[in-house]
C-alpha cells in the first residue's frame, strides 16, 4: 500500500510540474509563465572588437532581456583579424556564430564561404532602419555557384550579407584658434593657403610657414592615399569601377586626367610645395596647433581632444562648384555561414541594429550609428555631438566604398600613379595608362 501511495505522489508531482511548465498559474489575479524557466538554453559565440568588454557586457545584458534563453559568449577579436581567424577556427567548431569586420572585408568573406546571406525578413527589417549607405555597402550581387560578382550575370542574386553597425568617412577638421570661418570652397581654401604659406613662421621668423613645413592644409594619411583622394576624383565625376562601383573589367584610370591635373597644378603647390607626397608631418602639426586645417576621420578625434585642441569639423569644400564626395565606410556584423545556431545568431545581429544597442555603441565607442538620419534622434546625445554630426552631414553626399573583391587590386596602382605624378613629374597620361595595366596584371595573377 505504501508503494502505491508513493507512486501516486510521484505521479501527482510530475503532473504538477508539467502543468507549471506548460500552463500559466494564477495567484491573486496575476499570471506567471514558467515556460522560460524550463526551456532549453542555447549558446552563441560572438567575436566583436571590444578589448575591455564593457560595451559587449551591456549589449548582452539588454539582448537577454529580450531573449533570456540565448547565452551569448563574447570573445574580443580585432575586426581586421576576424575573417582570417574564422577561416582557421570555423571548420573545427571553435569559431564564431557572429563576427565583426570592416566593409572592405565583405566580398572576400563571401568568396571564402564565411558569410550567411541574411533571410529576406531580416533584410527587410534592417533596410527599414539602416542608413542607405550602410545597407548599400553590405549588399552584394553574387552567383554562389560560379563565385561571380558580375552585376550583369543573370544568375547572380542580390542579398544583404551583414548588418551595418557604424558609419565613417573623412571630413575637414580645423583649428578654431586659427580659423574664424571655415572654407566652403577649395578655391577659397587654397587661396588662403598661399598667403599662409608665405607668412613668417612663428617658430622661426627666418622661415616662411612653407619652409618650416607648416603647410596650410594637411592630411592625416598622405597625398597618394586613394581613400582620401576620392573626394577630389568625385568632383570630376569619377569613381573606380564605373558609376555603380561594381565593374571589375576595368578601374577606369584613363578617365582621371582632369582630376589628376587639378591635383598636380592646384592642390600640390599649396599642401606640399615641391616636397614629396608624404614628406610633411601634417598630423603632428595639426595636433600641436601649428596649422589651420587637416583632412582626417573620426578615428583621429581622440588624439585631437587629448592634445587639447579647440577644433571643429565641417563638410569638405566644393571644387568648381561641385561637391567633393568621400568614400563611406562601415563596420558590420555577419552570421557565420556554418553556424550550428543560425537562428539565434540572426536574432543577435538584428538586435545590434536596435536603438538600445546603437545607444550603447555610441555611448561607449563614440561611433556614428549606422541608422537613417531621422532615427538618430532616438540615440541620446548623438545630435548634440558636433563631430559626429559633421561626419553625418558629409555622408549625405558620400559614395559607398566598392565591395567587389577586385577593389583589392585598385589601391596599389592608384597610389603608385599619384606618387609618380606628385614626386617624379611623370606625364599624367603615361601614369594613368601604367596604373590600369598594373591593375589588370595584378588581377590576372590572382585569377
Amino acid at each position: 500500500m505504501k508503494k502505491i501511495l508513493t507512486l501516486l505522489l510521484v505521479l501527482t508531482g510530475a503532473l504538477f510540474l508539467v502543468s507549471c511548465k506548460k500552463d500559466k498559474v494564477g495567484t491573486d489575479g496575476e499570471t506567471i509563465d514558467f515556460s522560460d524557466s524550463y526551456s532549453k538554453k542555447s549558446v552563441i559565440r560572438v567575436w566583436i572588437d571590444d578589448e575591455q568588454g564593457d560595451y559587449m557586457k551591456e549589449v548582452i545584458k539588454e539582448f537577454n532581456k529580450v531573449y533570456p534563453n540565448i547565452i551569448v559568449e563574447h570573445q574580443h577579436k580585432g575586426s581586421v583579424d576576424s575573417r582570417e581567424h574564422l577561416k582557421t577556427f570555423g571548420p573545427s567548431g571553435n569559431g564564431a556564430d557572429v563576427f565583426q569586420f570592416p566593409h572592405d572585408h565583405l566580398a572576400q568573406a563571401v568568396l571564402e564561404d564565411l558569410v550567411l546571406p541574411l533571410p529576406d525578413a531580416t533584410a527587410t527589417k534592417i533596410k527599414e532602419r539602416s542608413h542607405e549607405l550602410g545597407t548599400s555597402i553590405a549588399t552584394l550581387k553574387y552567383d554562389e555557384t560560379t563565385g561571380s560578382f558580375d552585376p550583369n550575370n543573370p544568375d547572380a542574386t542580390e542579398r544583404l550579407y551583414a548588418v551595418p553597425m557604424s558609419l565613417e568617412s573623412v571630413g575637414l577638421y580645423y583649428n578654431k584658434d586659427l580659423v574664424a570661418t571655415p572654407a566652403t570652397t577649395y578655391e577659397e581654401l587654397l587661396a588662403a593657403g598661399k598667403i599662409w604659406n608665405a607668412q613668417p613662421s612663428k617658430d622661426n621668423d627666418q622661415q616662411t610657414n612653407a619652409q618650416a613645413g607648416l603647410f596650410y592644409l594637411a592630411t592625416s594619411s598622405h597625398w597618394a592615399d586613394s581613400y582620401f583622394m576620392q573626394q577630389y576624383y568625385s568632383a570630376f565625376d569619377w569613381t573606380p569601377f564605373g558609376k555603380d562601383l561594381n565593374d571589375p573589367s576595368e578601374v577606369g584610370f584613363a578617365k582621371l586626367t582632369s582630376a589628376v591635373t587639378w591635383i598636380r597644378d592646384e592642390l600640390k603647390p599649396v599642401v606640399t610645395g615641391n616636397s614629396a607626397h608624404d614628406s610633411i608631418s601634417g598630423g603632428t602639426n595639426f595636433e600641436n596647433g601649428k596649422i589651420p586645417y587637416i583632412i582626417a576621420g573620426p578615428w583621429n578625434v581622440e588624439a585631437y581632444k587629448k592634445a587639447g585642441l579647440n577644433f571643429g569639423v565641417v563638410k569638405l569644400p566644393t571644387i568648381n562648384g561641385k561637391e567633393t564626395k568621400t568614400f563611406a565606410g562601415a563596420m558590420m556584423a555577419a552570421v557565420y555561414k556554418y553556424s550550428k545556431n543560425q537562428a539565434d545568431a540572426i536574432k543577435f545581429v538584428e538586435f545590434l541594429n536596435s536603438d538600445v544597442a546603437m545607444e550603447i555603441q555610441y555611448r561607449l565607442k563614440s561611433k556614428l550609428p549606422a541608422l537613417k538620419t531621422d532615427l538618430l534622434a532616438n540615440i541620446d546625445g548623438v545630435l548634440a555631438d558636433t563631430e559626429l554630426m559633421a561626419m553625418s552631414n558629409q555622408l549625405k553626399s558620400s559614395v559607398p566604398m566598392p565591395t567587389i573583391p577586385q577593389v583589392t587590386y585598385y589601391w596599389g596602382p592608384g597610389e603608385a600613379m599619384l606618387k609618380e605624378v606628385w614626386n617624379n613629374a611623370k606625364p599624367i597620361a603615361e601614369a594613368l595608362t601604367e596604373a590600369e595595366a598594373s591593375y589588370k596584371t595584378n588581377l590576372g595573377l590572382a585569377s
